[in-house]
């Protein structure tokens, strides 16, 4: 069931006015073409069994935008926000470029932490619900063209007294229109429950015209042995990029001992905030 959209006219907005600059400043003859590549990914985390002591989250966006007798465009943005009473958190990523001519590139990246501190005593059932979606879609018009779109939303219940990663899920996508690297990839730990049918994905590589879109619903539910403190850490990393002539690289995943070093880092703050990052790039020469 896809419920978290709401940040879809973002993208309406930035279709538009991307739309009206190409049309009022590029005069392209039949030869022309263009690329499109956007990745989107959101989450919601709900239905704690206690509430945490302390919350961080970040937001982060970055774009480029270059051409040389072309257009080029990028946007990104990035929520994040966790609220300890009702205890929730939600949090979504958006980046997409487009380019148009030749001689272009159009990057952006986009990026959203949430932790969550818990006291959780010997003997304790530990229990969330989620829902996270991922969305990818590339568009070429001739082979010299290239459109990227990546993204990951990874999970982890961390022990920080004892410095590991007890339960995850993960949700990965990739598309690259020049390559045969395209996939989507979902996957999970023991006590990570996905709600069939609401988790399910879609997905067409291949062809000039590419697209993913993955949707999963469901539940960790973790019995803690002795006293400790959990964390709760997302990462979530959407990619798009667009350029002409072909480029290069691939978004890394996330290794444990990143999510651990993350958590750690944060452990200390006691705090409860949001977190928001807007950018738009706009090029032509």
């Amino acid at each position: 069931m896809r419920t978290i959209k709401p940040y879809l006219q973002n993208v309406k907005c930035f279709l538009l006015l991307a739309s009206a600059i190409t049309s009022s400043v590029l005069a392209p003859s039949p030869s022309d073409a263009a690329t499109f590549a956007t990745s989107q990914g959101e989450s919601l985390y709900l239905n704690f069994s206690q509430t945490p002591f302390s919350t961080d989250t970040v937001a982060d966006t970055e774009t480029l935008a270059l051409s040389k007798g072309g257009f080029a465009a990028a946007f990104a943005d990035a929520q994040a926000v966790f609220v300890v009473k009702p205890s929730f958190t939600f949090s979504s990523s958006l980046s997409t470029a487009l380019g148009e001519t030749k001689n272009y590139l159009g990057l952006a990246e986009s990026a959203t932490i949430v932790r969550g501190f818990f006291n959780v005593e010997a003997n304790t059932l530990f229990h969330f619900d989620f829902i996270a979606n991922l969305d990818l879609v590339t568009s070429i018009d001739r082979p010299k063209e290239n459109a990227r779109a990546a993204g990951d939303v990874f999970l982890a219940l961390v022990d920080t007294k004892q410095k590991r990663v007890l339960d995850f899920f993960s949700l990965v996508g990739n598309l690259n229109t020049l390559g045969n690297d395209d996939f989507v990839a979902l996957d999970k730990s023991e006590n990570v429950t996905f709600i069939e049918p609401e988790s399910e994905y879609n997905y067409s590589f291949g062809s000039n015209n590419e697209f993913v879109t993955a949707s999963v619903k469901g539940s960790l539910n973790r019995e803690i042995t002795q006293n400790t403190v959990l964390a709760l850490v997302e990462i979530k990393r959407n990619q798009a990029r667009v350029q002409a002539p072909e480029p290069s690289s691939i978004l890394a995943l996330l290794a444990p001992s990143t999510v651990i070093s993350l958590v750690l880092k944060g452990k200390r703050k006691e705090k409860s905030l949001e977190s928001s990052s807007q950018s738009k790039v706009f090029t032509e020469v």
